[in-house]
């Protein structure tokens, strides 16, 4: 390839890693500010979502006049911000690579563990939603009388879960690949 070529093919990954990278923050902040916003000035409604979800197993949460004590609410909306804060951080390790690939830093030790951890956190999001709302349950029995308590263990997956984590496993795999070829360019580079 000539020089005119390759410097064209370079201002146009700088261009697109930059417009990625800045795509993934933008959606990191918009992923963890719109969940704030709705705990912050929507959280009667939210709340009230959240005990119909569970009133199946404990019909005392839907019952006039129930109000779930501040430490169930606290638990339940930390619990709730756990997955968003791991998407979060899925997002902005995505950004990261891309500013890094904008940077001409494409087969650096570096971005090939960004990739690693960000197929790591696809894969365990979809997992995780199930543990949250198992232990959002139990934050709401704290305020429940011991004989209407319940516990239930969900383990379905949707899917869309499905489809995260094969996304998960496709960038995990791709860190391998990217991983390997380094290793094999860096020996090629050793001969004379």
């Amino acid at each position: 390839m000539n020089s005119k070529t390759v410097a064209y093919a370079r201002s146009r990954l700088r261009a697109i890693g930059a417009f990625a990278a800045l795509l993934a923050w933008g959606t990191a902040l918009a992923e963890f500010g719109c969940n704030a916003w709705f705990w912050l000035f929507d959280r009667h409604d939210v709340l009230a979502a959240y005990l119909q979800s569970f009133a199946d197993q404990m019909p005392l949460l839907v019952a006039p006049g129930f109000q779930p004590s501040v430490l169930a609410q606290a638990l339940v909306i930390t619990l709730d911000m756990i997955p968003a804060s791991l998407s979060v951080l899925a997002l902005y390790l995505t950004g990261l690579f891309f500013i890094r690939l904008s940077r001409g830093q494409t087969w650096t030790a570096s971005n090939i563990k960004l990739l690693w951890w960000v197929g790591l956190l696809c894969i365990g999001l979809p997992l995780l939603w199930p543990v949250i709302a198992t232990l959002q349950g139990l934050a709401f029995c704290i305020d429940l009388p011991p004989g209407e308590r319940s516990f239930s263990v969900g383990i379905g997956v949707s899917s869309a879960a499905v489809y995260e984590i094969m996304k998960g496993i496709l960038l995990c795999a791709f860190s391998l690949l990217m991983r390997d070829a380094k290793t094999i360019s860096d020996e090629h580079n050793c001969y004379v």
